[in-house]
């Protein structure tokens, strides 16, 4: 282990189960935000993940050091079947690593690499830090099934496990203390950033590749294709909104319920108003941002709201559900617009005053973009989870020299 003296040249090792370009959630984005910057503020960061059909086994970008691994069984249709055989191979590669880099660290992103992180902690003998993204709980409002009452023990055995938490908003720290009773004080609460620049503009104008949007106000909205994300309370709103000919909704993401969206929105006779177009890589969704007049995000259940966060750092007029910790991002008609969660009357009726006040929607979203920008940014997140790597690093070094030293007398 370093000594105190060189604790500002950590070396940490970070697991999270996507990483970009594999983005299925907002967990890729965050992980990938705070590892540039960590990189920035002179740690080695060693980042342990899942490989993809065009990616190495390690690449070096922006000073973070990337390694990506398949599991024996990495055609396994079973979910839980291949994150056993992943978290086998990041235990098999970390292992590999360890005999010429010294890590002090392991850092786990949820309950996906949990087992993985445990082992590496014990073995190595190095403290573990887990951010908790979201809890099973949260996402179904409840344990219904044999899966999520698996998932939930894994969450709860990572959670115990690790020396310190971080989540990214207070109500999730109100939830993981509540839920798997854990004291507050071994719970960090760091906010995400938000990344996007409005001045960073596309080298393309999106209505080429999709037509649709010219001449229409886009209405966007992004997130899995997952119930929690309240996609069928966006296109109920649109159907209440359907006879406003000059409207286009999108809605980008990938999921299991994309198909079942899809034919809903037809069903309901929206298939030229509401597109539902799967997948799109940053720099498609960042233009489609851009040309929105109005960004939707219309969660059941949202730890956070990164997607939110960043719509708002572009001044958008931007519609979030009043739930989760979408609640501490904005006041309302102040720098941004709630809806009632569920409720798609009151997303129509948000919109509506969006568009029939142009000019105040304006300025609230522009007081909305400096607020957010100056809030949250992937910088502080760094800053603020170096001190606490700092913090456990240092406390764990005394109360290694507390016992060497014998200090405790016998009862």
């Amino acid at each position: 282990m370093k000594d105190s003296e060189n604790c500002d040249k950590k070396t940490i090792l970070m697991l999270s189960w996507e990483y970009p370009p594999e983005i299925i959630g907002g967990l890729a984005r965050h992980v990938h935000g705070v590892s540039i910057e960590l990189a920035r503020i002179d740690l080695q960061i060693h980042i342990l993940t899942s490989s993809h059909s065009d990616s190495t086994g390690y690449e070096r970008v922006r000073e973070v050091h990337i390694h990506r691994v398949s599991p024996l069984n990495v055609r396994d249709p079973d979910f839980l079947s291949w994150i056993g055989g992943f978290n086998l191979a990041v235990i098999e590669e970390a292992s590999r690593i360890a005999k010429h880099v010294q890590f002090d660290i392991v850092h786990a992103h949820d309950w996906m690499t949990g087992p993985a992180a445990e082992y590496i902690s014990k073995t190595l003998n190095i403290p573990l830090i887990a951010t908790i993204h979201g809890t099973e709980f949260g996402r179904n409002n409840g344990i219904f099934t044999e899966l999520q009452q698996f998932i939930l023990k894994k969450e709860n055995e990572l959670i115990n496990q690790a020396d310190e938490l971080i989540v990214c908003s207070g109500f999730m720290e109100n939830e993981v203390h509540s839920l798997f009773k854990v004291p507050k004080d071994r719970i960090t609460v760091i906010p995400n950033g938000a990344r996007l620049d409005e001045n960073d503009q596309p080298e393309f104008e999106i209505t080429e590749i999709y037509p649709f949007l010219t001449d229409k106000k886009l209405i966007f909205s992004m997130g899995r294709m997952v119930r929690e994300k309240g996609f069928d309370t966006l296109l109920d709103a649109a159907y209440l909104m359907r006879k406003q000919q000059d409207l286009c909704f999108v809605i980008a993401g990938n999921g299991p319920l994309l198909e079942t969206y899809r034919e809903r929105a037809a069903q309901m006779g929206l298939e030229e108003r509401v597109y539902l177009i799967g997948f799109v890589n940053d720099e498609i969704r960042d233009a489609l941002l851009r040309k929105s007049h109005i960004a939707v995000f219309p969660s059941d259940y949202e730890p956070f709201g990164l997607a939110a966060a960043e719509a708002l750092t572009l001044g958008i007029p931007t519609i979030l559900a009043k739930t989760g910790g979408m609640q501490e991002l904005i006041e309302e008609y102040k720098t941004g617009f709630y809806m009632q969660p569920g409720d798609e009357k009151s997303l129509a009726s948000s919109l509506e005053w969006i568009l029939g006040n142009p000019s105040l929607a304006k300025e609230i979203a522009k007081t909305g973009r400096d607020t957010v920008s100056q809030r949250f940014s992937w910088a502080q997140n760094a800053q603020a989870t170096n001190r606490l790597y700092k913090r456990l690093l240092s406390s764990k070094a005394k109360r290694r020299v507390f016992n060497e030293d014998e200090c405790l007398s016998p009862n």
